[in-house]
């Protein structure tokens, strides 16, 4: 049995203030279970961006503080000595923003696009990432033009070449691990098409990484669920909650 991973669900760790060690060990470990793709990692990689810019917005909102404004309070000491607090935190502030600003500019600063740096380094050193071909892509362009799901947003092939990747290399049962419409509200003609063209089923469509390993016979640990669990909870406080399809084209 095989997981996908949508491209979402890594950059969804962008999103939230948890670690994600325990998860991305568990797949660097288990690589030969997942099914990667060049056109997940270049998702992944043109995505990185838009959303450590998002982060840092509602960053520098959420983290804004007003002025103080009273003429009356002006010479009272406990006041100048808020005053003061209020300077220091400013500063810390374009700190933190400025840090941000590093981790866009250099990708070895980033700890997530490390975790999947090296998620990806392991999948090709074992020759387990699968390649868009010119064959995938036309079937891609057919799929779209009938209309037939997953289909990406806009004029975007990304769902579309994935699945056509996963058609013409997996030959066994699949997990789906995605939160996007266009696996929810597809299901079941999703389960139709791969079982025609492969034999195969698929056999879950759920959001959450632990229980995928778990159908995949794979162990996993509390601290993982844990972790994934604060994921989570954390994407529940963006207005592009899991359950809407991230920009990632």
């Amino acid at each position: 049995m095989k997981i996908l991973i949508d491209t979402n669900i890594f950059l969804d760790f962008y999103r939230s203030n948890s670690a994600s060690i325990h998860i991305f060990s568990t797949l660097i470990e288990n690589i030969d279970k997942f099914i990667l793709t060049d056109q997940i990692i270049q998702e992944f990689e043109r995505s990185r961006e838009g959303v450590i810019k998002s982060v840092q917005e509602r960053f520098q909102i959420e983290s804004k503080l007003d002025n103080f404004s009273s003429s009356y309070l002006q010479n009272l000491p406990e006041f100048k000595k808020l005053v003061d607090i209020q300077r220091q935190y400013s500063a810390q502030q374009k700190i933190v923003s400025s840090s941000i600003s590093e981790i866009l500019k250099n990708s070895a600063k980033d700890p997530i696009a490390n975790y999947f740096k090296e998620f990806v380094n392991e999948s090709l050193k074992r020759d387990k990432v699968y390649f868009t071909t010119d064959e995938i892509i036309s079937k891609a362009v057919k799929r779209k033009n009938i209309g037939n799901p997953p289909t990406s947003s806009k004029f975007s092939l990304g769902d579309e070449i994935n699945w056509e990747i996963i058609l013409a290399n997996i030959h066994e049962d699949i997990i789906l691990v995605g939160r996007d419409n266009t696996y929810i509200n597809n299901l079941t003609f999703l389960q139709k098409d791969f079982h025609k063209q492969t034999g195969y089923n698929v056999v879950d469509l759920t959001e959450r990484i632990s229980v995928a390993l778990e159908k995949a016979g794979i162990e996993i640990t509390e601290a993982l669920i844990k972790e994934e669990d604060k994921v989570i909870e954390d994407l529940k406080h963006y207005d592009e909650f899991w359950k809407f399809k991230a920009q990632v084209e």
